[in-house]
């Protein structure tokens, strides 16, 4: 009798492949983050290019937000491995598009097209570590997403940098490297044996979607992302209101805090077990405490202390949600809940300039608008803790 196959079981072959392309939705922003003002010098010409050019930045993030929810259906349909080098594929195209087609349309619709591929790679990612890892394991990967994530991010921006000077065009050839991240999918990345998520059968015939659930997913990443880029987005123009004018000390605080991103990733290992509500607690208390304190800082060196401890909040929340989804998600619906997170955190950092806009109009300054996210997070911590002490339970079996 022929003996049933072993189930292929991933290893760290397939663990780093996943956190070199998880790199590439940071990409898509970070490397054309020096490339906006050269934009604007080339693209003069073009009506309404100061509105524009910012926009080449968001592009990405727009289709993420809106194709995400999509793409996981897709993915819980069709499987992962092809749908992952496919879109690889198209991302790689429409970002090296710009460097030999010069038109500023032209590289928008490269942009939109990158987007997509986006939409598709994000999801798939954080769907396969589900797929792929349990517990422990599954930890460690997220955890070494975040380093290596942030270690990346500031290589890019010097890369790209030098680039730039070289002409607006040569940034994007560093999209060409997806190509080559495409070819390590295509050796080691396999789909899923796991019944439950086997490509072709189709559960929704016999199993609901569990559309609490995701509702429940999205709309807490939705609003811890909205949080979250209240300092990304802003930090810069908060020591802008302190006084500090010059753009290089500006970049230089910015830095040093944002060597405590890798450190709230190595402190999401350590509370990996712990309940959901414990993890969001701690997270508050960081945001609350580092938003608060930069909001009374009297001078940079105090604010930058206050922006490193919310930095390690940054650093614990993606992992924290990503994990957390992946826990409460049944396997054959992991893509469409996946999908609904990768658009809730995005869609969050859409709407937070917004946000922020109008709390800071309300507030008088940005400091004050610090300050009230810095107080509503302790609010949030208070009644996370209160009702998870008085009840015995997390809100969410996690």
């Amino acid at each position: 009798m022929n003996q049933p196959a072993t189930p292929q079981q991933a290893g760290y072959k397939q663990g780093l492949v996943l956190v070199v392309v998880n790199l590439l939705p940071m990409m898509g922003i970070v490397a054309l983050m020096p490339v906006v003002p050269s934009l604007l010098e080339h693209f003069k010409g073009v009506p309404n290019i100061k509105t524009l050019a910012p926009l080449v930045l968001s592009a990405p993030g727009l289709c993420i937000a809106i194709l995400s929810p999509f793409a996981g259906f897709f993915i819980d349909k069709w499987g992962r491995r092809k749908l992952l080098i496919r879109l690889m594929i198209i991302y790689g195209i429409g970002g090296v598009i710009p460097f030999f087609v010069d038109g500023f349309w032209t590289l928008m619709g490269g942009r939109f097209l990158l987007g997509i591929g986006e939409a598709f790679i994000m999801t798939i990612v954080n769907v396969l570590l589900g797929d792929y890892f349990l517990g422990k394991q599954r930890s460690n990967w997220l955890m070494w997403q975040g380093i290596v994530g942030t270690a990346c991010g500031t290589l890019l921006l010097i890369i790209s940098g030098h680039l730039a000077t070289r002409g607006w065009q040569y940034p994007f050839l560093i999209y060409s490297s997806t190509f080559l991240f495409a070819f390590a999918a295509w050796l080691f990345i396999f789909e899923p044996s796991n019944p439950e998520i086997k490509v072709g059968v189709d559960k929704r015939a016999t199993k609901k979607i569990p559309t609490r659930t995701i509702a429940l997913l999205y709309l807490l990443t939705l609003s811890a992302s909205t949080i979250y880029f209240v300092y990304t987005l802003h930090f810069s123009l908060a020591l802008d209101e302190m006084g500090v004018k010059d753009k290089a000390t500006i970049g230089n605080l910015s830095a040093i805090a944002s060597t405590a991103v890798p450190v709230g990733a190595l402190i999401f290992k350590l509370v990996y077990n712990r309940p959901i509500w414990m993890q969001l607690l701690l997270i508050s208390i960081l945001l609350a405490v580092g938003l608060t304190g930069i909001s009374m800082s009297t001078n940079t060196t105090v604010a930058v202390i206050f922006a490193w401890i919310q930095q390690l909040a940054c650093g614990m929340t993606i992992p924290v949600l990503i994990a957390w989804g992946l826990n409460i998600l049944p396997p054959e619906f992991r893509g469409t809940g996946m999908g609904f997170w990768s658009s809730g955190f995005f869609l969050g950092q859409f709407i937070c300039p917004v946000v922020v806009s109008v709390v800071r109009n309300a507030t008088g300054s940005l400091l004050n608008a610090f300050e009230f996210f810095g107080i509503l997070c302790f609010a949030l911590a208070i009644i996370n803790a209160t009702y998870n002490l008085v009840k015995k339970r997390s809100p969410v079996t996690a």
